[in-house]
């Protein structure tokens, strides 16, 4: 990995890795689409400046639909049913089930995306990640509300290949921004029809604030200049180390318990992904790593090149 990359990939696991906690304390004044529209619409507020020099206009005029799809997939779907998953689901282990994306994108992409070759025991990385959401499903107080945390995963996995697909040549920026934007009109209609007004504290505010400022502006923009830099694949790295921030800030500051079936099911889904994504061996023939030059596969998906934007299911390990 590059040095942009990995300190982009350290920026984002933090700031992806925090906001479970935040939701925690923003849902004691909000409801979940509450939570999600104020996120939604400071981080649009807070990019549309940068991001209108930088061909937002344009990109809304011609693409508003490759953008509205985007956004829902990314930021309407997921960010609601994570909140929503929150009223029951501790901070940590909403973290930790959001670390089986990788998962998920390994699955999608025998299906949508470029086939390649993966590495011996890739799916008994799967079976190990799941494994591990069984075990964390058997956690006390934990029912329905983790399996929407799943399905925001899922999304999660699908707005990265989208993004991938659609975006390779757009500056990240400009794509979070628009996504945002009209992520925001909806979802603010929305908290304002059906639920109930907002119980306004500090810790609400702030909460809020931070959510929308720091991870939702800076957290996608840092993580699509992250695909950009290394794929989609690699990307989603960040899962290894957002949870672990996620279950420290969530026993830190809100004393959430670790129990045996949080930290074993953590060990396997963490053990699961890393197992499916790694890099295959070489083969007699050479190394199994795509061509540096840059083409696109019979999908009309862009390969691997020298800006190792390729939708890569034998993500390189650092």
């Amino acid at each position: 990995m590059s040095r942009r990359g990995l300190l982009l990939f350290l920026t984002v696991a933090f700031l992806w890795g925090i906001p479970y906690l935040l939701i925690s304390v923003a849902l004691e004044g909000l409801g979940p689409v509450g939570v999600v529209a104020g996120r939604v619409a400071l981080g649009a507020v807070a990019l549309l400046p940068l991001a209108w020099r930088r061909g937002l206009p344009r990109l809304l005029r011609e693409r508003w639909r490759s953008v509205l799809l985007l956004a829902g997939v990314e930021v309407i779907a997921p960010f609601t049913l994570i909140a929503v998953g929150e009223r029951t689901v501790p901070s940590g282990l909403t973290g930790v089930l959001i670390a089986t994306e990788p998962l998920f994108i390994l699955a999608l992409s025998l299906f949508w995306g470029r086939r390649e070759r993966l590495a011996r025991g890739a799916w008994a990385g799967v079976v190990l990640g799941f494994l591990g959401v069984i075990v964390l499903l058997g956690v006390k107080g934990v029912g329905v509300d983790a399996v929407l945390v799943l399905s925001a995963a899922a999304c999660y996995a699908v707005g990265a290949l989208l993004m991938h697909r659609l975006f390779p040549g757009v500056p990240p920026l400009t794509i979070t921004a628009g996504m945002l934007t009209l992520a925001a009109g909806p979802l603010l209609v929305a908290a304002a029809t059906l639920e109930p007004a907002p119980q306004i504290t500090t810790g609400v505010v702030l909460s809020v604030a931070a959510l929308g400022l720091a991870c939702t502006a800076g957290g996608f923009t840092g993580f699509f200049a992250l695909i950009n830099t290394e794929g989609p694949a690699r990307a989603a790295f960040i899962t290894y180390l957002a949870p672990v921030v996620a279950v420290a800030a969530g026993v830190a500051v809100l004393a959430e318990p670790i129990t045996s079936h949080t930290i074993a099911g953590t060990l396997l889904i963490l053990t699961g992904a890393a197992v499916a994504a790694r890099r295959p061996g070489k083969t007699h023939g050479g190394s199994s790593s795509a061509p540096r030059r840059s083409r696109l596969d019979s999908r009309g998906i862009p390969a691997a090149g020298n800006e190792r934007t390729g939708v890569r299911m034998d993500a390189e390990r650092s």
